[in-house]
């Protein structure tokens, strides 16, 4: 429970509402951290335009010659 400073030998020894409450806490602080990393994410790919040049890849591989053996 990094934030919380608790160890788990603790929150064992805790009584059902405290527990319920420790739970409801370090529930928030995961819901923010991904809701932070989801932002993020979706920043750097909106930056960089990731899907778009993905699909560009594709489309250039796809319109390339084909390439032939030479016949021995």
């Amino acid at each position: 429970m990094e934030k919380l400073h608790i160890q788990p030998s603790e929150i064992d020894a805790f009584p059902y509402y405290e527990y319920e409450y420790t739970l409801q806490f370090y529930n928030e602080i995961l819901n923010e951290r991904k809701d932070t990393n989801d932002k993020n994410t979706q920043d750097t790919s909106n930056k960089y335009n990731l899907g778009n040049q993905h699909k560009g890849l594709n489309k250039n591989l796809k319109n390339s010659p084909k390439l032939k053996m030479p016949k021995l």
